[in-house]
């Protein structure tokens, strides 16, 4: 027997509860959102150099609070903040091992589509973006710090169900800042 006849039969179930009831709770909500991703491989802070090791993949978190405009379509404003992001790299000669922290703020607008399947929904919105750069040249007994903001998209899709009372569960997809998260998170519905 194929478990993928299974499988849509245990979402189809979950999502027709979640959205009969989507209506008989209140309109803010907040929630929480952990999970991991995939970075955007970075070049190296001078060309001359060699990257010798960097990290490929973060963990994060997302603390949001929303509020349900219409059946379909809602906002949140969020928290983002990603792992740090580490590289070392070598000219042969001199070498550095550089930090990366990342803080993100977004104001995304999340649309859903129960045309397609009840609990579907996906995401467009802004992130804004505090980057702190530390570099270390051992060699060099110094350490250099750069800081700076930035500004970009942000968008995504995933599915989420009522769990129990005021309780959704959710799994997102969402790119926030060249930072690809997959999380999985629970929101709860003040009534």
């Amino acid at each position: 027997m194929s478990i993928k006849p299974l499988v849509f039969a245990v979402l189809s179930v979950v999502s027709a509860v979640s959205f009969a009831d989507e209506n008989d709770v209140g309109k803010f909500y907040l929630g929480l959102d952990a999970g991991s991703g995939k970075v955007k491989k970075k070049d190296p802070l001078n060309p001359s150099f060699r990257v010798t090791s960097e990290t490929d993949r973060v963990d994060g978190g997302r603390l949001y609070v929303g509020y349900q405009i219409t059946p379909k379509l809602s906002v949140e404003l969020g928290a983002v903040r990603p792992s740090d992001y580490k590289q070392s790299a070598t000219n042969g000669v001199f070498s550095y091992n550089a930090r990366v922290e990342t803080k993100n703020h977004d104001l995304a607008f999340f649309y859903k589509l129960p045309e397609v399947l009840p609990g579907l929904y996906v995401l467009g919105g802004a992130t804004y973006s505090t980057i702190n750069t530390t570099a270390e040249f051992p060699a060099l007994r110094r350490t250099n710090s750069v800081r700076k903001t930035d500004t970009d998209f942000t968008w995504g899709g995933g599915y989420e169900a009522r769990l129990f009372g005021n309780v959704d569960g959710r799994i997102m997809y969402a790119r926030y800042a060249g930072t690809n998260l997959v999380t999985v998170g629970l929101k709860y519905r003040f009534k």
